[in-house]
């Protein structure tokens, strides 16, 4: 008799985790943990796969990119089931979304309120809001799915990028279903989606609108195998008259592609935000990935400062 023969008639405790081992490997397979895909970033397309076989995966509404219309992400114009958030939350550095990390801009962030799309709630929107005095210098609406989503659900998740009124736009990576892009624009508050419910609960707790935004957003997706994705998009809304170089143009027409050439520091302030979020999107990458060890604390702390971003020091009524 065998040694292994011994053992496996002596020891039936080990017997048993031989036994055991497999479904656990299957299960390990089927829900992995988030250190495991990180480990073994391959595994995530095999579990997707194995979720739409198993139905797992409810596919939501065929709907168009809504950041188009100054929202988030891929969850169309819908109302979705909105939840107003406790406005005096403070939120700095980054937050949990979406089972991701959503790294934050500088100065201290405010929740507005929470959006679920999807018949079974697979894509979030956050909206959240940044202050100075009773100014607003930042709005953010981020929009992530919970669940990977049919491709046909963001056929135009890259449209904002290729707008011809855009003032700068780059596409990172374009090899569909997988893409990234961000790019820069100017837009007014009142075309920003789902305008009236944040406006009036801005207008709640005598926070002011600018009378324009300049619009910047990060677009991603990530094929998740059998024709579904992963997909993110942020879009940020930076106050461009709240400086001393720029108080004075409050007119739209200011901030137009065709008269930015006359307005030195109106393109100045357009020329760093182009550069703010081209060095920001891949810390946004990261988030998305939850990685956010690609960068150290110091190194996000200086490339989180955006051109609208209050001074340290300068406080929010909220505080």
């Amino acid at each position: 008799m065998s040694a292994f023969s011994r053992l496996w008639h002596r020891a039936p405790l080990w017997r048993m985790s031989l036994y055991t081992i497999f479904p656990f490997l299957l299960l390990a397979v089927i829900f992995p943990p988030a250190y495991l895909i990180r480990l073994l970033p391959a595994l995530k397309p095999i579990t997707a796969s194995i979720h739409n076989h198993l139905g797992m995966v409810d596919e939501p509404p065929a709907t168009d990119n809504a950041a188009a219309d100054g929202g988030g992400g891929n969850g169309g114009g819908g109302d979705g089931a909105v939840t107003m958030l406790p406005i005096t939350d403070r939120l700095t550095n980054s937050i949990p979304f979406a089972g991701r990390v959503l790294p934050l801009p500088a100065g201290v962030w405010h929740p507005v309120m929470s959006v679920v799309n999807g018949p079974h709630g697979e894509v979030l929107e956050n909206i959240l809001v940044r202050v100075e005095g009773h100014v607003v210098t930042g709005l953010i609406g981020a929009e992530s799915n919970i669940q990977p989503v049919p491709e046909s659900a963001i056929t135009n998740i890259d449209s904002t990028c290729h707008d011809d009124r855009n003032f700068m736009s780059r596409v990172i990576s374009a090899h569909p279903p997988a893409m990234e892009c961000w790019f820069t624009a100017a837009v007014y508050p009142s075309s920003i989606n789902r305008t009236a419910v944040i406006a009036n609960r801005l207008k709640e707790e005598g926070f002011i609108l600018p009378p324009v935004f300049l619009k910047t957003g990060w677009s991603y997706s990530q094929p998740a195998g059998d024709h579904n994705v992963n997909v993110e998009t942020v879009t940020m809304f930076l106050n461009p008259v709240n400086t001393d170089a720029t108080k004075a143009l409050r007119s739209p027409e200011s901030w137009t592609k065709e008269n930015l050439a006359q307005q030195p520091a109106a393109s100045d302030f357009v020329k760093r935000t182009d550069t703010w979020i081209a060095a920001w999107a891949p810390v946004l990458h990261d988030g998305f990935n939850g990685d956010m060890l690609a960068t150290n604390e110091a190194q996000r702390a200086r490339l989180s400062r955006d051109p609208a971003a209050p001074l340290p020091g300068q406080g929010s009524p909220l505080d």
